[in-house]
């Protein structure tokens, strides 16, 4: 597949909007991706495998451009196109508008927001000043020139603001104050959010008018690499004490399913999740495992009905909250991400909602 082909097959799916496709057209990926990707595990070079380099970036995937050092764990890429283009359909920009990016990254999307609105009125912030250098040079190669920074992005960049639009290319638990402050009364910051239990959905806030507070829906299923200050810590806790039982519900429902995994996050804030084949348990099982740095708790997903199916340790009786929290999600209906919203303040309160701003859940 060529760059142009999938831009027509993003166009026909809906993920490419009309008002985008002339500077997405414009502004091919391969202007802005990296000589070594990542393929299968494997660094790939440019220079060695031109072709199957050339298909990667016309795909429809992801690329992990970087990795923390010394571990296999993504810290860049370049984010998947249909990804990109629904989040920019959802930024919903208009001419004149002035465009806050927060994580710059390959440099690929601020590229598409130059071209569609003027690079004057682009600002681009990327924490590492090595992929904000290497981004500022693909940029101007493109003929482009936003304005690229090296610093936090959690920051914002007041110098530039008021802005219209603020869009983050990394999920957080927390959105800061200042980006709700650099943002004017009316505009919309796109990030995409997350809990230790699920990462995550894509919010879509639009500022108050006193621009002390943004609210506003989730709206897409995505899940981004972590802001790095914002990566969860699942701490250590030790087994004790163990208490044994039964489980009330299907530990499937939370842990395969997105959408209940997400409500199920929102109504427990800094609880960890995993799935885990426990080869060691004289059962043989898979379980769902869920801790807080403290309290531990795990549901086996066969004989969940079993005496000894769940265990839990600690002062909180965690799998018993996670069934509390799913008998709410199926008793409000199995709501999906569109259902369930957010409000946040400047004063740091992040008040999770279920249909109205005014429904918050507790």
């Amino acid at each position: 597949m060529t760059w142009y082909e999938l831009a027509d097959a993003l166009r026909e799916s809906g993920a490419l909007s009309a008002d985008w496709e002339k500077a997405f057209r414009a502004t091919p990926r391969e202007l802005f991706t990296p000589d070594r990707i990542l393929d299968e595990g494997e660094w790939l070079d440019r220079a060695e495998q031109p072709h199957r380099w050339a298909e990667l970036v016309a795909s429809d995937l992801a690329l992990v451009t970087q990795v923390y050092e010394g571990t296999d764990t993504p810290s860049s890429s370049s984010s998947m196109p249909t990804v990109v283009t629904q989040m920019l359909r959802h930024l919903d920009v208009a001419e004149g508008m002035r465009v806050l990016e927060l994580g710059t990254g390959t440099g690929w999307t601020a590229g598409l927001l130059a071209a569609r609105l003027g690079a004057e009125r682009v600002t681009s912030v990327e924490l590492d000043p090595e992929l904000a250098g290497r981004a500022r040079q693909r940029l101007h190669a493109a003929g482009l020139r936003p304005t690229v920074l090296a610093g936090d992005g959690t920051l914002g960049h007041p110098g530039g603001a008021p802005y219209d639009r603020v869009q983050f290319t990394a999920a957080v638990q927390r959105l800061p104050a200042a980006i709700i402050e650099q943002t004017a009364p009316g505009g919309v910051i796109l990030v995409p959010y997350g809990t230790p239990f699920c990462n995550g959905a894509l919010l879509r806030l639009t500022v108050a008018e006193d621009g002390r507070s943004a609210s506003g829906p989730f709206v897409e299923d995505v899940s981004f690499m972590w802001v790095r200050d914002q990566r969860p810590d699942c701490g250590e806790f030790g087994i004790e004490d163990v208490r044994h039982g039964p489980s009330g519900i299907d530990p499937d429902e939370v842990a395969e399913r997105t959408d209940c995994a997400f409500a199920v996050g929102l109504r427990l804030p800094g609880l960890f999740r995993r799935s885990v084949w426990a080869d060691y348990d004289r059962f043989g099982t898979g379980r769902a495992e869920v801790w807080d740095g403290t309290s531990y708790a795990h549901c086996r997903f066969a004989d969940r009905d079993g005496p000894h199916a769940v265990s839990q340790s600690g002062p909180r009786s965690l799998w018993d909250e996670v069934t509390a929290a799913h008998g709410w999600w199926v008793r409000s209906g199995k709501p999906g991400f569109t259902r369930l919203g957010m409000t946040v303040t400047v004063a740091g309160e992040h008040r999770p909602w279920l249909d109205d701003p005014g429904n918050v859940l507790r």
